[in-house]
């Protein structure tokens, strides 16, 4: 049989309900497997109990020694044919697309989750789990990059979004859709995924801010969360790209320091551009400076410039990759 190795992180595939009724971390990765006797029948598996928190409790740290363990056992063992990695639906999105970030081996990784603990008796955590299984024994999920396996749906770490609290299809990858799907116990491919940039694990990380706009919001906020150690601003921004007029003076400052600024959007898929001339529109912002992340979310383009600044990256080399969404144009 094929070798698989399950690094257990956490999340709610890992929890029971305690005395109290409420959901706390309670199953290791061992349980997970020993849960599912149809697993061992189908792979030879290896065992990582990396952690065992909520992904709330997770921070790019966290994922860069997850990202350290990754590439350790695919540099260790090249009969391994993929990893699966158990985590929290909360921050599921971030680590996956950190590692597709910071991991070059070929070979599949696969994160999958739940959102009904393991006291459930319809818990979506089994069948997400051999669901991952499937996956990463299928010889054409090598070089799809990092991808999430959840409700019988395969999605690119870049591309998706949890979108609901607590349904179990919470996930989505809007327009582009998914890459894939399970049927029957079969992985059907849909697309293949956009190559992301490979920047490797880093040593250290980058201090990048986040702040998401709001209507009538004072520049003085913008003041206050940049500070001497600040690399970066990440600015959520409205629509296509555009916020309050008040700021832009305080953003061109920001920028004449040498931070770069850099806008997203609160809405959850679509491109950022600068289309707008009106005051605050996207087109001011790019005339003070901002640079524009296309479609990559507001978390995801902190992980990627945390990484990347963190590695000494050249700025105009680096606002040129975020221009073209941070994949490799081929």
């Amino acid at each position: 049989m094929e070798k698989v190795l399950l690094i257990a992180t956490g999340g709610t595939i890992a929890m029971r309900k305690d005395e109290a009724g409420k959901v706390v971390p309670a199953v290791s990765g061992l349980e997970l497997i020993q849960n599912l006797p149809e697993l061992a029948q189908e792979a030879n598996w290896e065992i990582c109990d990396f952690s065992n928190v909520a992904s709330c409790n997770i921070d790019p740290e966290h994922m860069k020694r997850l990202a350290r363990e990754v590439e350790q056992h695919f540099l260790d063992d090249p009969l391994l044919k993929g990893i699966i990695i158990t985590h929290g639906t909360d921050t599921l999105e971030e680590t996956a697309y950190f590692l597709d970030v910071a991991i070059i081996d070929p070979r599949p990784v696969i994160l999958t989750a739940s959102q009904r603990d393991a006291s459930e008796s319809d818990s979506d955590g089994p069948r997400n789990l051999h669901n991952a299984m499937r996956i990463a024994l299928d010889p054409r999920a090598v070089n799809r990059g990092v991808v999430i396996a959840l409700n019988e749906e395969i999605h690119a770490a870049r591309d998706v979004r949890k979108l609901h609290t607590s349904h179990v299809d919470a996930f989505h990858s809007g327009d582009i859709g998914a890459l894939g799907s399970i049927d029957t116990g079969e992985v059907i491919w849909h697309r293949k995924a956009e190559h992301t940039i490979k920047l490797g694990v880093p040593k250290t990380l980058a201090n990048v801010t986040i702040c998401k706009a709001y209507t009538g919001m004072p520049a003085c906020i913008l003041r206050a969360l940049v500070q001497e150690e600040t690399e970066a601003l990440v600015i959520e921004a409205f629509g296509r790209g555009n916020l309050p007029p008040q700021l832009m003076r305080e953003i061109s400052d920001i920028v004449e320091k040498g931070i770069p600024v850099i806008i997203t959007s609160r809405c959850l898929f679509g491109r950022t551009a600068p289309v707008y001339g009106y005051p605050g529109g996207g087109a001011d912002l790019e005339r003070v400076g901002a640079w524009f992340s296309t479609d990559l979310s507001t978390e995801k383009v902190r992980l990627f410039l945390s990484n990347a600044l963190g590695q000494g990256m050249d700025k105009r080399e680096l606002r040129r990759i975020l221009a073209n969404g941070a994949v490799n144009i081929l």
